[in-house]
């Protein structure tokens, strides 16, 4: 529509402004609102009112009194809403665009883990080993939450906060199921997790790439596990000068599989 878009709770009427209010009442905070009906009753500007849809609620009745016309998003609304506005409009409300076609870059990574702990001032380090690289990358983040907690804006900024680290594609994933990840990691070329100080034997992602036969591109510490080794079973970013071909990337995921084939749940249970 070539608008500019205000936030309800930012916005303030200006007597010559031409105003279209779009709105879905059960996501109107009541605090903002009451305010706009506020200003309503006191400026009585001229605007306009599109409703997604019809909702029950009592704060909807004075934008419908007041508008100057009365849009909804379906006929069934339109039949409902007719008695007090007869002149309301019923239009419809469009699907997003499409977004264009996916094209494969010559490689795939994957980085997963819960929102709060994937994100590693070392992936501007792992941009930095592609800028002579001819080869297109493509990195993909997928994010958890744990029990409990609630999806909010740090889970969506996560992807652009990496982006601006790693300076070549990422693409956000949001949250995808065990089973989806799985099929991911398969199907990449390798797998990214930075950790504070350097990966451990509990880092559940990094072990589960690794029997996925995924190469891991990590970072190493005097307490990371002797099975992890660069080159050999993981590549420590500290040790990488470029990133590795594919038949490097093959081989050091089939030597993970192998490293970490001891540790199961079956092995863990006999421990215990």
């Amino acid at each position: 529509m070539a608008l500019p878009l205000i936030p309800v709770s930012n916005f303030g009427f200006v007597s010559n402004e031409k105003v279209l209010l779009s709105l879905k009442f059960e996501e109107v905070d009541e605090l903002s609102a009451q305010r706009l009906i506020s200003e309503i009753l006191a400026t009585k500007p001229t605007f306009d009112l599109f409703l997604h849809t019809i909702s029950g609620l009592e704060i909807q009745d004075p934008f419908v009194k007041f508008a100057h016309k009365v849009f909804v998003g379906s006929r069934f609304d339109a039949d409902c809403l007719r008695p007090i506005r007869p002149d309301v409009i019923n239009l419809f409300a469009p699907g997003a665009g499409i977004s264009g076609e996916i094209i494969r870059p010559d490689l795939v990574l994957l980085t997963f883990g819960m929102a709060h702990k994937i994100l590693s001032p070392l992936f501007e380090s792992l941009g930095r080993l592609f800028e002579n690289d001819p080869r297109s990358v493509q990195l993909q983040v997928t994010t958890a939450l744990h029990e409990g907690a609630s999806f909010d804006e740090s889970f969506f900024a996560i992807g652009d906060q990496i982006s601006n680290l790693f300076q070549q594609e990422v693409c956000f994933l949001g949250f995808l199921t065990d089973q989806e990840v799985s099929r991911r990691m398969l199907a990449s070329n390798g797998q990214v997790a930075f950790f504070p100080k350097g990966v451990r034997e509990n880092n559940t992602t990094v072990l589960s790439a690794m029997g996925h036969g995924s190469p891991v591109i990590t970072n190493l510490d005097e307490y990371s596990p002797e099975w992890m080794s660069h080159g050999e079973s993981v590549f420590d970013i500290h040790q990488m000068r470029e990133f590795p071909s594919l038949e490097e990337l093959e081989r050091v995921g089939k030597n993970a599989m192998l490293a970490v084939a001891p540790y199961t749940f079956s092995s863990l249970a006999k421990l215990f």
